[in-house]
């Protein structure tokens, strides 16, 4: 039995909430479109049709976005109130039921969750009661993704390394594998055809490093500021723009593990500086019965 694609949830409140509460926080349809991962026009109709069904207009439109009336706030707050006490009580009314439904992988572009689902085969032979569903996220580095800190709702496990500043206590974690740093460089750098690539390779050019991307990575940029020799550039974001804009200036990036190799204009060479990054199964505080079985035939299988 694979794993497979994630069924919605029993619906406990009116989930035209969601799309209410993301619009709110965003101030975009199209954004809260995004991180919900629907259309727009579908968003703006669930929101369009909560308003007329009751009458209410819970935001001003405008070319440049969407503002949050008074009484859209007030809607709002108790929404999120209501949405966080019904979620609450279905993985509490699962936990006395001994059935915490599906252990739900979160994946993206730069959180494959490949080693995970590499041992879900042998995790489904130790455990075959357990079910397993993939379910995308959006990127665990974008400032309104609330993934890692919500563990539990709408994923229960995210396969990633750890950043202690971003994330700090939000989760509990189990060590799976340890990776390479790499540099990232375009096709036609100089440095592409090395086999691999040291700090004094690096002299003189401008490498650009995710902003807090994990610990082993904040510690390395610490090391790269004080010999001097590189040209730092911090960014906030990992996506494919990142790569993009690289390009188009000749810069090479820091990655490491399953982010090196995502964009077909750069090669990923082995980073020889001293490093490795941690890699985790990412889990909640407080795991339902199912995601506990989960991660400890897990623990079990790594041992």
């Amino acid at each position: 039995m694979g794993p497979r694609v994630r069924k919605r949830e029993i619906d406990v409140y009116d989930r035209r909430l969601d799309a209410i509460s993301a619009a709110a926080e965003l101030g975009s349809f199209s954004r809260a479109a995004a991180k919900l991962r629907v259309s727009t026009p579908a968003l703006v109709k669930q929101v369009s049709g909560f308003e007329a069904e009751f009458g209410i207009t819970l935001f001003e439109r405008s070319h440049s976005g969407v503002k949050v009336t008074p009484a859209g706030a007030l809607l709002v707050d108790d929404a999120r109130s209501i949405m966080r006490q019904s979620e609450d009580a279905l993985r509490r009314a699962r936990r006395a039921a001994g059935d915490g439904g599906a252990v739900r992988l979160g994946v993206s572009m730069m959180c494959p969750g490949r080693h995970t689902l590499a041992l879900w085969p042998q995790l489904h032979d130790m455990e075959p009661r357990l079910r397993f569903e993939i379910v995308p996220v959006g990127d665990l580095y974008d400032e309104h993704e609330t993934v890692m800190r919500s563990l539990g709702r709408e994923v229960d496990v995210v396969q990633s390394s750890f950043s202690t500043p971003r994330w700090g206590d939000a989760c509990q974690k189990l060590r799976i594998v340890t990776v390479p740093f790499y540099i990232d460089v375009p096709r036609t750098s100089r440095l592409a055809r090395k086999t691999r690539i040291t700090v004094a390779d690096l002299e003189g050019m401008r490498l650009r490093v995710l902003r807090h991307g994990n610990d082993a990575m904040d510690s390395l940029r610490i090391d790269l500021l004080a010999d001097g020799g590189v040209d730092v550039i911090d960014v906030d974001s990992f996506d494919f723009a990142l790569f993009n804009e690289a390009e188009e200036k000749g810069d090479a990036v820091l990655t490491c593990g399953a982010w090196s190799g995502v964009h077909p204009a750069f090669v990923g060479v082995p980073f020889l500086c001293g490093r490795e990054v941690p890699v985790f199964l990412h889990y909640p505080l407080e795991p339902t019965l199912q995601v506990q079985k989960f991660v400890n035939a897990m623990a079990q299988l790594l041992n």
